[in-house]
């Protein structure tokens, strides 16, 4: 009987009277005897409430205490009608009749709203009853909380308030929208990247970018990046004008107040790959600017020794990446170029052996807009798609994580301090460029990402989550990752340790991996919506399997129906057990 003895005590069973008729049954609580018949309807007050068990206040003060037949939404202070479903010698048990519940509500609001001294409209009505859905005090206080909160944030649901106030996060119209958002699944930031991206690219394909801009957001992302001539730099000067052939005048660049000032959050810590060298076949005792237009160069690019695929898309041959025609096109735009610098030289050079990047033409553009012509690059942006399309991607790989990324360490705290200045800067940029619409857009979505990073890490001091906007090999996809463990448990060693992935997948559909590690035993459960995309996953878990072996790990894997979304606010705001992400470290080599 659980709580019901360890709290109320064992009821004692005081007399069976004998009758005709149904059986009745008497219990005795303290100085209370009630008598009830199996079907007798017996209505009173909710006093007390322990697991599936109920203290009633009888309609004539008498006490009963009783056992629920099934999970009820019953509140204490709640008014209702119970059917009695059955009776033996130590205890009844009481059906809730189906009114009971709404009467309670309606009820309980009125007597919120008449004690608060506030007026019964569709409104007040609709935030009192979210507070009760929510457990929290219908009191004037905080009914007066509510419609502050509601007039502030307007188009915000009353239950996500509640949902902040529950939690004691601070209720700002940024966390609202973001709880909203999270709530409507609008929250992804791989949507909010692609969005910011396809702008930046409508922007210079329509005209939209001045030069202003153009200037200050080619030096923020490519400004850094050098070039080298057998080990010596190739530096940039103001008296080497650079033309482009659309026609603009070298050296008219205005510069607007983002190319004036440095932008605030604008220089990231984040470590880059190793910028592009170049090299002669021989060594040449003359001085690179002297023989690099007459000397062949050979133009190379440094990788890791593991292998080319953990190099960021930016930094590999743009041979390898474009279509041959689109290739042949950034040769074209080369070719508009004037007059050959060094810079310019080397960059033909690339072209010509097939090793040319983005990162390294994008790095060349932002050199010429900083020095002579902004206006000029701007223009190019504008009449050349494949350009303008090429920087789009190029910048939206910074909004994205690869499977490379993930195993290692602080690779995810890194990329989101790195996004956060990327979206600041980009937010400072396009607000300084007035009645442009795309420049809104731009700037409310990096704003937008700024604001859910930030509510990210607010939700982390709550339970621990965290978004995963993931770069595969032909697709960009949405991650979530959720922790699942006890506080008591972090101290200890040896414990097992939780975690749910969520992936949007373009062939498998959504697929959430439930993973637990405890020492060197994984297991591993793939839900999946439909019978053939599990049965495909249950073909490659015996790689699975053997490709942990090699690491020191067993696996326990297993495919299974998918059931229902991960809900970030209903199974984790709502329910669980909190802790902070910074304390949890899963072995990501698992």
């Amino acid at each position: 009987m659980g709580l019901f003895h360890t709290i109320f005590g064992m009821p004692n069973t005081i007399q069976k009277s004998e009758t005709t008729g149904p059986k009745r049954t008497s219990f005795s609580s303290g100085k209370n005897t009630v008598s009830l018949t199996k079907g007798e309807v017996v209505k009173g007050e909710v006093t007390d409430l322990r697991s599936n068990e109920v203290t009633i206040r009888l309609e004539d003060g008498r006490i009963l205490h009783a056992r629920l037949s099934s999970a009820m939404e019953l509140s204490i202070g709640q008014e209702a009608e119970f059917f009695v479903q059955e009776t033996n010698d130590v205890l009844i048990t009481l059906k809730l009749l189906s009114d009971g519940d709404t009467s309670f509500e309606e009820s309980a609001i009125d007597k919120a709203l008449e004690a608060s001294g506030l007026p019964k409209s569709p409104h007040t009505v609709t935030l009192v009853r979210s507070l009760l859905s929510a457990g929290l005090p219908a009191s004037k206080e905080m009914i007066q909380k509510m419609m502050q909160y509601s007039a502030a944030n307007k188009g915000v649901e009353p239950s996500t308030l509640t949902a902040l106030l529950k939690h004691n996060l601070p209720v700002t119209k940024e966390n609202a929208t973001q709880l909203q958002a999270y709530r409507n699944y609008e929250h992804r930031l791989i949507g909010q990247a692609t969005t910011l991206t396809s702008a930046l690219t409508e922007a210079f394909s329509y005209g939209e970018a001045s030069p202003s801009f153009t200037k200050g957001l080619l030096s923020y992302f490519f400004g850094d990046v050098s070039f080298s001539v057998d080990g010596l730099p190739l530096e940039n000067t103001s008296t080497s004008e650079t033309t482009v052939s659309s026609g603009q005048s070298a050296g008219s660049d205005p510069t607007g107040p983002a190319g004036q000032q440095e932008l605030s959050g604008a220089s990231s810590d984040a470590t880059l790959p190793q910028a592009l060298s170049v090299t002669y076949p021989e060594a040449s005792p003359q001085p690179a600017f002297e023989t690099v237009s007459t000397v062949p160069m050979k133009a190379t690019v440094s990788t890791p020794a593991d292998t080319a695929s953990s190099i960021s898309e930016e930094y590999l041959p743009l041979a390898s990446i474009l279509s041959e025609k689109e290739y042949k096109t950034i040769g074209k735009v080369l070719d508009s170029i004037s007059p050959e610098t060094p810079e310019l030289l080397f960059l033909k050079e690339s072209f010509s052996n097939g090793t040319l990047s983005a990162n390294s033409l994008f790095s060349f553009l932002s050199s010429a807009a900083e020095t002579t012509d902004a206006a000029g690059i701007a223009s190019l942006l504008k009449e050349e798609p494949v350009l303008s399309d090429l920087l789009g991607k190029t910048i939206l790989n910074r909004f994205v994580l690869t499977p490379e990324d993930l195993t290692k360490e602080d690779a995810i705290r890194e990329f989101y301090g790195r996004t956060q200045k990327d979206a600041a800067a980009l937010t400072e940029l396009a607000s300084a460029e007035e009645n442009s619409a795309v420049m809104k857009t731009i700037a409310d979505t990096a704003t937008n990402m700024q604001d859910n990073i930030s509510f990210m890490n607010t939700l982390n001091q709550i339970f621990p989550y965290v978004q995963l906007p993931l770069k595969l090999t032909e697709q960009l996809t949405h991650g979530d990752l959720f922790v699942y463990t006890k506080k008591k448990d972090l101290s200890a060693k040896n414990k097992e340790v939780s975690i749910l992935l969520h992936l949007d997948m373009d062939a498998l559909g959504p697929t959430d991996i439930h993973l637990s590690l405890l020492q060197q035993s994984v297991t591993a459960r793939f839900y999946l919506n439909d019978p053939e995309t599990g049965s495909l996953v249950s073909e490659e878990l015996p790689a699975l399997t053997e490709a942990l072996q090699k690491k020191g790990y067993t696996l326990n894997a297993s495919v299974a129906q998918r059931i229902k979304e991960p809900d970030i606010v209903t199974d984790f705001l709502e329910g669980g057990d909190a802790v902070s992400m910074k304390r949890f470290r899963f072995d990501i080599r698992a």
